[in-house]
This record gives C-alpha cells, structure tokens and sequence, in this order.
C-alpha cells in the first residue's frame, strides 16, 4: 500500500496540522492537575456544553408493558420518558428473589451497522431469525450477554438508542426525491426478510449523514440525544424496590465510556472496544465510524481518555484487541497508557483494568461483544462486576 496515501488525501497534512496545534485545555493529565474533583465538574460542565441538548422535561411515567417469567428470573417489557414527547421501549430483566436487592447494569446495545433492532441484539428472544443469530455469533460470540448477566445476580435495563429499533428511521414518511437519491431500495422486497433487512440498514446506513445534518441545524448533537437518554435510564432504575442504586453499573460494546464518566451514579463500568486516542483515528480508521459519536471541538478540550477518566476512582475495566480495523494499536496503547496514570495518582491503581488481546481480525468483533459476559478471553465482567459494585 502506498504509505503517502491516506483517506482524505490531500486534505490531511491541512486538518492534522490544525489539529496537533490545539492544546488539550482541560486534560488533567496533560495540564496543572488541579484538584481532581474540582477539574471533573469543570470538565463534566464543558462537555455538556458542547453536547448541547437540553430537552424539556418530563416525568419518566414508566409503564410495564409485560412480563415474561423464566427459570431464573422475570422479564419485563417497560416503556418511559426520558424527555417530554421522548418515549423510550426497554426491556428489564429481573432475578428471581422475593425481597432482595440486586446490583444493576444498564446494558447498552451495539451500532454494528445493525440499525432494525435494538435491545434485542444483547437479550435473547423467544424466537431469533438466522440473521439476529448470525450478528450476535460476530459481535458476541453467539452469547446474549444480558441474559447471562441476570443469571449471575444483576438487574439488567437495555433500551432501543436514537435511530435503532422501536427508535429507528420510518422510510415510509421520506420524501421521493430522498428515497431516489439513495443507492440502496426496498422496492420488490417483503417486509421483515432477510433481504429486507440487510437493505434497510444500508438505507439506515447512508441516511446518517443527512440526519447529522438535521440534528446540527436544529441546535444540538447526536450524542447528546444518546447520553441524554442513558441517564434516564438511571433515572428509572432509582425508582425500581428491587435496585441497589449504590450498586449501578454500565456495560456496553464500543462508543467509548462516556455514559459513565458523565453520570455520577454509575460506579462501575466495563467498555468494549471504542477506546482510543482521537489523534490516532485520522490518518485511515475514520471511514467505517458513525457519525453519532462525534462531538463537535470536544479535542479542543478533551481526549478520549480525559473524558473516560471523569469516571475515576470507580472501577473501570477496558476490553482492546490489537487487530480491531476500527482503531490503530497506537490509539489504543495511548489511551491504555493515559488511563493507567490517572488510578495510580488517585491511590486506586487496584479499580483500573485492561484486557489488550492480540486475535487476528476475524476474532476482533467477537471478541469486543464476547468479552462482556465471559472469561473466555480474559477477566469475565461477572467477576469483575461483583468486586466493584
């Protein structure tokens, strides 16, 4: 390959130079080390700040639209609000225990390019179709890491995100000017196939640019829309007898950590992929990334693992795998290397863990998703939920 190609050509040396000359103006580590609390609510204040949502309020009035009982624990079809005219589906897995508190995982559901479900990619369903198993055998290692979860003691929430799901683009209300300018079409297909879905999600796919677009010009941000609403999912666990709201914890397959670092109440959190420096991403590893995890002059202030380390002294364990096509090993080590300063300095180097395996790259997705709810590859989050929340 030619090593002066790039993928953004001549454009590169232009946006790289600009960006190696932003100083990170509120990472701890590359700056004075202010007191640490006080550099987190500085820190938490800028990033809201550029996440830019701020939707009116609502009570969550939360209804329990079914229950399912298993062998070892109940499943609950919920819906509530996490914002007014926001109404949210999830699914709530309770273990059986009469009067017992348990620890909780808010369990968040992967991009995957998978944009027709949701929660359903992590908790398993009644009936699974050929394409939903074949997903979660490259991204899980054929496990549904919710319900594994549950049977080990933990209350587990998992709601459709922004554009997945319950959540996901009508193509029924498009414009024909919209539809025709897409290369991907449904015409000719039946509805809830295999066929259909993999062209719905290529519609869903190439439809992200132009709902980025609507999102900025209405006056907010993606992941604003997202966090936003993993917060209220907080929200609902407080109101639930059988939570220990000490014990909260956040999972989840790529996207970084954020939801933890920016909501206190999380104590625990295990992130699966997404964990790199944002300086490695420019040179080829940005073209398979989704726009919804961008936040706009964010590296002015902040790099990744600043933002990760708002969740410190709380336990934090980081699954990597060399071989991820999303990431250069360089970002990763880099954020690893970041991340291990930060716990020593607090005096709780025991409560930060990284997992760097080195599978080739057709194990790297099973091996982010796999990771979750087993030992197979490494320190199982069972265990290492049950130490730290």
């Amino acid at each position: 390959m030619d090593e002066l190609k790039n993928d953004i050509s001549n454009f590169y040396a232009f946006l790289t130079t600009y960006s190696e000359k932003k100083i990170k103006k509120l990472s701890w580590l590359a700056n004075s080390r202010a007191d640490f609390e006080q550099w987190k609510t500085t820190a938490k204040a800028q990033i809201f700040e550029l996440l830019n949502y701020d939707p009116e309020p609502a009570p969550l009035d939360a209804k329990v639209l079914g229950v399912i009982e298993k062998n070892d624990f109940f499943q609950e079809e919920i819906e509530f609000n996490t914002a007014k005219n926001v109404r949210v589906k999830g699914t709530l897995l309770i273990p059986k225990a009469n009067g017992k508190t348990f620890p909780a995982i808010i369990g968040i559901h992967d991009h995957g390019g998978f944009y027709y479900l949701g929660k359903e990619k992590i908790i398993a369903q009644e009936e699974e179709s050929d394409l939903l198993k074949n997903f979660k055998k490259t991204y899980y290692g054929g496990r549904s890491w919710a319900n594994e979860m549950v049977k080990k003691g933990y209350i587990v929430l998992s709601i459709d995100a922004f554009y997945f799901g319950s959540r996901k683009l009508d193509i029924n209300h498009l414009t024909d000017e919209t539809l025709e300018s897409c290369p991907y079409k449904l015409s000719g297909l039946t509805p809830g196939t295999e066929e259909y879905i993999h062209a719905y999600n290529r519609i869903c796919g190439y439809f992200e640019s132009l709902l980025v677009k609507h999102i900025f010009i209405s006056g907010t941000t993606w992941p604003g829309i997202l966090f936003d609403d993993d917060r209220a999912c907080v929200d609902y666990l407080y109101t639930r007898k059988e939570v220990d709201i000490e014990r909260i914890g956040c999972c989840g397959l790529s996207i970084g950590g954020f939801r933890a670092a920016l909501d206190s109440r999380i104590s625990c959190t295990v992130v699966a992929g997404w964990m790199t420096s944002y300086d490695s991403l420019q040179w080829n590893r940005l073209r398979d990334h989704t726009y919804m995890i961008y936040i706009p002059n964010l590296t002015s202030f902040l790099d990744l693992p600043d933002v990760v380390s708002l969740t410190a002294p709380n336990p934090l364990f980081i699954q990597q795998c060399s071989q991820d096509h999303l990431f250069h090993p360089d970002g990763m080590y880099k954020a690893n290397s970041q991340l291990e300063k930060v716990y020593p300095i607090l005096g709780h180097s025991e409560k930060f863990k990284v997992n760097f395996t080195d599978f080739r790259s057709e194990k790297a997705h099973s091996l982010r998703g796999g990771m979750i709810a087993t030992s197979d590859w490494g320190v199982p989050l069972g265990t290492y939920m049950y130490d730290s929340i």
